[in-house]
């Protein structure tokens, strides 16, 4: 009884995004789009994060070799933090510029709405209005979710900067 319990309520939860995504018009699946790559970013950093703390936690007066080798893995991890990171940054300053994108399609389908029907019934003005918020809303939160994530990643990059500096140095 439990799997088509939950069976049913995925269907449910696919259904709800998809009615969401309609509601937004088609704006709303490159912001979708935008925010799945986020996602797929940020997930990357973070099952990488143990094997990264793992190599910047060698402290061991081991052979020389092995010292720059593993530093060199830690950098090279690091990049690709970093590049990741920007990948994140452009993703969150896209995002609000579709949801913009998104309000103006809105608003030139209330126009178009209202100059065939009439602005005299508020239900054809009220879907192009609709899509117009919900696209600024869903591009608002995608952008913002994404530059709260940036600054803190950055940050922790910054604190393994530090240590990579200051242990490295004498490596």
């Amino acid at each position: 009884m439990a799997p088509s319990s939950s069976m049913q309520s995925l269907e449910q939860f696919v259904h709800a995004v998809l009615g969401f995504i309609e509601l937004g018009g088609i704006v709303m699946w490159p912001l979708f789009i935008c925010c799945l790559w986020m996602l797929w970013l940020v997930s990357r950093a973070l099952f990488k994060e143990q094997s990264l703390e793992a190599l910047s936690g060698v402290t061991t007066e081991c052979d020389w070799l092995n010292q720059r080798l593993r530093l060199l893995a830690l950098r090279q991890a690091q990049a690709q933090q970093y590049g990741d990171l920007q990948g994140v940054r452009l993703l969150a300053m896209v995002a609000p510029l579709l949801g913009l994108l998104g309000t103006v399609s809105g608003m030139i389908a209330m126009f178009d709405a209202g100059a065939n029907y009439g602005f005299h019934d508020p239900a054809v003005i009220s879907a192009g209005i609709s899509m117009a918020m919900v696209t600024t809303q869903t591009g608002l939160f995608v952008g913002l979710t994404g530059v709260i994530l940036a600054f803190f990643w950055q940050r922790k990059l910054n604190r393994l900067d530090t240590d990579l500096f200051v242990g490295g140095a004498h490596a």
